[in-house]
């Protein structure tokens, strides 16, 4: 991993110096083709199942694993630098099977840690490390040098995603989820779309996510047990959705819609009908045959399974009770 991550550090370095020279004055000096609109909600909460919905949208763009992941050249670098990654990807995501390619959707999260922005994500390189950067969750606590940080970041990105698609550009990370106010000011007009799950799926979801990132992506074997897992996983949730939960009112109607994801994967069309109407978005009509044949080709898929621990399930109940009562869940197993 040091090799590898030493190497490739070398390179993106050169090819970003390479993308300044290029493409620097026009990033700069674009204009976003319209207010993104951000997926958010908690890890493994069915984010990545929106965004991958509304990718199909042809007016809309998106950050594929390719930019996500070069994000400092990925202008430069496209045409023969995607071939070489392209070979490299896995076909399917560790934490739940599902397909994946070098074009598929990605977080812009993971560009924003390569641009060396506070993200928690960071916390992945050195897991035994002590790392507090997950406070960011809840970004409005935050010091104003990690704001403008994190501003100067997405800014940027986003600038280059335009330069890329030019189009309007749709977005998806959890961590925004604590970022709404923030993100509101930045873009202004920006849309949000909210996705929910029953903690009693999401928890073990996310600590088999945590673990297997950590395990793949580190610089360090993860020696921390389930119980700290847990409680990371628990105090994440507590500040985005803190944060969440006092800015989601701060936002007009026709900017956030929140969706369960229950009621997408049962009944996708009226969903995403839902979604698009209160956003005031055009183009559903259109849309609506790309979603039908995308849920006829994942009729098979087969979801990870996991067995709740009573202990565990109590200690959801006690601590996610106002996340369940305000997306309408019971301490019943969804």
């Amino acid at each position: 991993m040091f090799a590898l991550g030493g190497g490739c550090a070398l390179v993106n370095s050169i090819l970003a110096q390479v993308q300044d020279v290029t493409h620097g004055s026009l990033i700069e000096s674009v204009q976003l083709k319209g207010p993104p609109i951000f997926i958010v909600g908690h890890w493994r909460s069915g984010t990545t199942l929106m965004h991958e919905l509304m990718s199909m949208d042809s007016r809309l763009a998106y950050p594929t694993n390719f930019d996500a992941f070069v994000p400092n050249h990925f202008l430069a670098s496209r045409f023969f630098f995607y071939p070489l990654l392209k070979m490299l990807m896995p076909r399917q995501r560790p934490m739940d099977n599902m397909s994946m390619g070098i074009g598929s959707p990605q977080e812009d999260d993971f560009a924003l840690c390569a641009y060396g922005a506070p993200t928690p994500y960071r916390r992945i390189a050195f897991p035994n490390q002590p790392n507090r950067e997950h406070l960011n969750l809840k970004l409005s606590d935050a010091d104003h040098e990690v704001q403008e940080q994190l501003h100067e970041a997405m800014d940027y990105f986003l600038k280059a995603l335009t330069v890329r698609y030019d189009s309007q550009l749709v977005l998806k990370s959890p961590p925004h989820t604590g970022r709404l106010d923030k993100l509101a000011e930045w873009f202004p007009g920006a849309k949000f779309v909210h996705v929910a799950r029953h903690p009693y799926k999401l928890v073990p979801s996310t600590m088999r996510l945590w673990k297997l990132l950590d395990s793949l992506q580190g610089f360090q074997i993860p020696k921390y047990d389930d119980t700290w897992l847990k409680n990371y996983i628990f105090e994440c949730k507590d500040l985005m959705y803190s944060a969440y939960f006092n800015q989601r009112d701060t936002i007009p109607k026709n900017q956030l819609v929140e969706v369960n994801f229950e009621e997408l994967t049962a009944n996708p069309l009226v969903a995403m009908e839902r979604v698009y109407d209160q956003l005031e978005m055009d183009g559903f009509e259109e849309l609506k045959p790309a979603l039908v044949g995308y849920f006829e080709r994942k009729k098979n898929h087969q979801k990870n399974p996991f067995t709740l621990e009573p202990s565990l399930q109590l200690e959801i109940d006690n601590n996610w009770h106002r996340y369940m009562d305000v997306f309408g869940y019971s301490n019943q197993a969804g």
